[in-house]
């Protein structure tokens, strides 16, 4: 038997527009209509020229660019404020830690007069 080898114009079965196969003619005769034309290797493609304006997605990129140059200053404004509060914080906390004094204190002298440094309580001992 002889094939016929076709083009597919839309899609049939599981072909897709622009494929290339071969069937016997009472297989192709069986098909509707507008389905597949007769294959030409010779033929050239079809080339579109399509012309498309780009000016719109050209100002939506040059405002997103404007948005995210104001959220870029937006950021380093406060990161130097989030920098100048925790400069703040480590000063507080250095002037606490050196006013705070290590002096022993009546309650200190007490606890260390009771048990010496390093030895575990006795057991069944009454503070």
């Amino acid at each position: 038997m002889e094939k016929v080898i076709v083009e597919f114009l839309k899609t049939h079965g599981r072909y897709v527009k622009g494929d290339v196969a071969g069937f016997t003619a009472e297989t192709v005769a069986a098909w509707p209509k507008g389905v597949c034309k007769p294959y030409d290797p010779n033929a050239k493609a079809e080339t579109v020229a399509l012309s498309v304006d780009t000016s719109a997605a050209q100002k939506m990129i040059e405002h997103a660019r404007a948005e995210m140059e104001a959220k870029g200053g937006e950021l380093d404004t406060r990161e130097a404020d989030l920098k100048a509060r925790e400069d703040a914080l480590a000063q507080r906390e250095a002037e606490l830690a050196a006013s705070v004094s290590t002096e022993p204190t009546a309650e200190n002298t007490e606890d260390a007069a009771k048990s010496p440094s390093g030895e575990p309580p006795k057991q069944g001992a009454k503070k």
